[in-house]
This record gives C-alpha cells, structure tokens and sequence, in this order.
C-alpha cells in the first residue's frame, strides 16, 4: 500500500535550503528515542536514491522538520522551480518493508 506524506508546491525556502516537511506525518519515521534526525532512501522515477535526512528542532514549542541530504542536489539535478509540486510517499510492503518514493511534477500554469 502507498502513502502520500508530502504533497505540496515548492517554496522559494524549500528551493533555496529544505523541504518543509509536516509534522502530522513524522510517525512514518522511526526515529530513535532522544534522537532529531533519521536518514532514509527515496527512489525516484528514474530509479535513482536519494539519501535524505529528517530533522526536527531539538528545542522549542515546533518540532518544524525539514528535509535535507541530497535535497539540494536532487532541486538542482531536477530542475526544481518555486511552484513546482513535490510527492514523497512510502510503500509498505509485508516482504520488503517500507520504502520511499519522490516524484515532482511541474506546475504547467507556469509553463505556458
């Protein structure tokens, strides 16, 4: 079964440093007890992996997680703009796992 964690248009702040992520949805990583960050792989349409890491604040009201790793080098590998959407779901599959997949799909009110 796939699961949509993140699905959402991109921000200049998302382009230019990390991906805001959602905290509604951090339960989809294990992270470990005491710990602010994972780090997880995320195949794309190509099939290439990414390795991404999540992290959260280790203070203050807001976890605020954000995306980063290979973010940056996967924004300029695709071609990312502001306005373009980025999907990151997991798989989970009783064989292999949970597994990630991230996709982009650009905003085409732009493009014309």
């Amino acid at each position: 079964m796939e699961i949509e964690l993140v699905k959402k248009t991109l921000t200049t702040s998302d382009i230019a440093s990390c991906l805001a992520y959602p905290t509604g949805n951090l339960w989809a990583f294990q992270m470990v007890q005491g710990r602010n960050a994972i780090n997880f792989n995320a195949r794309d349409p190509t099939g290439r992996v990414w390795e991404f890491k999540l992290c959260t604040r280790n203070h203050g009201r807001y976890r605020k997680p954000v995306i980063r790793g290979d973010w940056l080098g996967y924004v300029g590998e695709k071609g990312l703009k502001v306005g373009d959407f980025i999907i990151l779901t997991m798989v989970e599959d009783a064989e292999n796992g949970v597994s990630y997949n991230i996709r982009v799909e650009p905003n085409l009110e732009l493009a014309i």
